[in-house]
């Protein structure tokens, strides 16, 4: 298992000692955001960062991701994120409870239903092809994949694709049609004084709560963690700090890297009908979540946009993101997104032997 699943560690080349891996691709990360955003592009410290360690990696440079350095990242994004659950957002959010979990089990539903098609573009076998298809972590489909038979290496790389594939397409798509949302929602979380003390405080116990998540087993559990913490203050009316946008655009550089590490070239070459596969199921995937969205947005007198992002089959973090960017629905985004993790973590396993039963495995 550790040499099928390696690419999704990125080990350190024997020819950089040290460091050398690590400020290599930190700078080349922080260069690429740097460009993206001089670009006016769409999520550009996180597109831009993932795009040049991502080229560095498969033109053989040896660049090294810190894991500890992208939990914090990702536990200041969670804080960040939970800055916009204000009690009236909470309310909103929990008048639509039933909705959210109909949306996760119908994107989750769509992945079953188009795994035979991926099995076919990409020549995959059933198991490979569902565990490649359903929504879910990169290492944690792969895993559960491989004790129904599915190759691991092959179910990872369908899913990091259809990560990225979403992280660049929903963005970029939303920029070209000039969709952004009302100035007065980010105000709420922006508009905080940033407290050092209050900072420090929070970022302490979202790491307590995210150590906890982890013990029991919690993907995104260092997002989850300042999410829950920063969620409960928000929600109550306590107020401890705002977070500049600097340190959430440091956090989604630390983000990007760690994604870009993953493109590991040995892992793609001779690959190439996976990968086309792979690719043109993302992006019908996405087509069909994207519908999806549309149409309960319009059903139930929810924003469209937003229902978009909350529909995604991408990452919670990254869609979450691209909706605090775009002056979007931040809470209902991540609400959606969250219940589709715990969905997909609680079926997964007792849904495989159903579809076993039907054939799909």
């Amino acid at each position: 298992m550790p040499n099928r699943l390696s690419f999704l560690r990125a080990p350190p080349s024997p020819s950089w000692r040290g460091a050398g891996a690590y400020l290599l691709c930190y700078g080349l990360a922080a260069l690429g955001g740097l460009a993206f955003f001089s670009l006016h592009t769409p999520l550009p410290w996180l597109l831009g960062a993932l795009a040049f360690v991502a080229l560095g990696r498969l033109s053989g440079l040896p660049v090294q991701a810190s894991q500890p350095l992208r939990n914090g990242g990702m536990l200041v994004v969670g804080c960040a994120l939970g800055l916009f659950f204000t009690p009236e957002a909470s309310g909103h959010i929990a008048q639509h409870g039933l909705l959210v979990v109909a949306s996760a089990l119908l994107t989750l539903a769509l992945g079953v239903l188009l795994s035979p098609l991926l099995g076919r573009l990409a020549r995959m076998d059933k198991a490979s092809a569902l565990f490649g298809s359903i929504p879910g972590g990169v290492a944690e489909m792969s895993l559960i994949g491989e004790a129904y038979g599915a190759r691991p290496t092959a179910v990872a790389i369908a899913q990091l694709l259809r990560v990225v594939g979403v992280v660049v397409l929903v963005p970029t798509a939303f920029a070209l049609l000039g969709v952004r949302g009302g100035a007065a929602l980010a105000g709420n979380a922006v508009a905080q004084d940033f407290r050092l003390g209050g900072f420090a405080l929070l970022l302490a116990a979202g790491a307590v709560a995210a150590v906890v998540l982890q013990r029991i087993g919690m993907r995104n559990s260092w997002m989850l963690g300042g999410l829950l913490v920063s969620v409960g203050l928000t929600a109550t009316g306590n107020s401890v700090t705002g977070i500049p946008v600097v340190l959430t655009a440091a956090a989604q550089v630390l983000l990007g890297a760690q994604l870009g590490v993953q493109f590991e070239r040995a892992a793609f070459l001779g690959g190439g009908r996976l990968m086309a596969g792979a690719m043109l199921h993302v992006l019908l995937l996405t087509g069909l979540c994207t519908l999806l969205g549309l149409a309960l947005g319009h059903a139930f007198g929810l924003d469209p946009a937003t229902m978009v992002l909350a529909t995604a089959p991408g990452g919670v973090a990254e869609m979450s993101i691209t909706a605090k960017t775009l002056l979007l629905e931040v809470p209902v985004v991540v609400a959606f997104h969250l219940v589709r993790i715990f969905l997909t973590m609680a079926l997964v396993q007792p849904a495989s032997i159903m579809l076993r039963r039907v054939g799909f495995l």
